[in-house]
């Protein structure tokens, strides 16, 4: 499965958020789902479930604005885009949330979503990541989470 693409691979790379993170995710306390170091998850170092709403809001409001690809989006109820992907992030951070949307690949596949609006999309999510200054690890890793959608999102380049 290609996880990366090379946009995102570069902007993960690249990812130079604040290093100062915000006092609700450096307040968190520890749960029972930690990293692999035993630290706090990724979704407590996002700000748990209102620090993660806050960056899908501005991505929401990124992906709204962004000439490139806010055709696709005419008619999604953004709220509930916004809720979905919340929900997404914090489960695949290691929340407590449920995912209770549809599959990727299915949904995705009617859409024929090509490489470069989802390199723009990346793009809009790391935005938001630096708009709410989280920090470059956590950004990383957020990252990496969302490449790895990508096979079941982007619609395979004709040969």
């Amino acid at each position: 499965m290609r996880c990366w693409s090379p946009l995102l691979a570069l902007l993960v790379a690249c990812a130079s958020g604040s290093e100062a993170t915000r006092p609700d995710a450096r307040a968190s306390t520890p749960s029972s789902t930690t990293s692999s170091g035993g630290g706090p998850s990724l979704y407590e170092r996002l700000g748990r479930r209102p620090g993660i709403d806050l960056v899908m809001h501005t991505f929401v409001g990124n992906v709204g604005r962004d000439k490139r690809i806010n055709v696709r989006f005419l008619f999604v109820d953004m709220d509930v885009l916004q809720s979905h992907l919340t929900d997404q992030v914090c489960a695949a951070s290691g929340g407590p949330c449920a995912y209770a949307g549809r599959e990727m690949k299915p949904l995705h596949a009617p859409m024929h979503v090509r490489g470069a609006e989802f390199d723009a999309m990346g793009e809009d999510l790391l935005a938001a990541l630096k708009t709410q200054g989280v920090p470059e690890r956590e950004t990383k890793e957020l990252l990496a989470i969302v490449a790895s959608t990508r096979a079941d999102i982007v619609e395979p380049e004709a040969k």
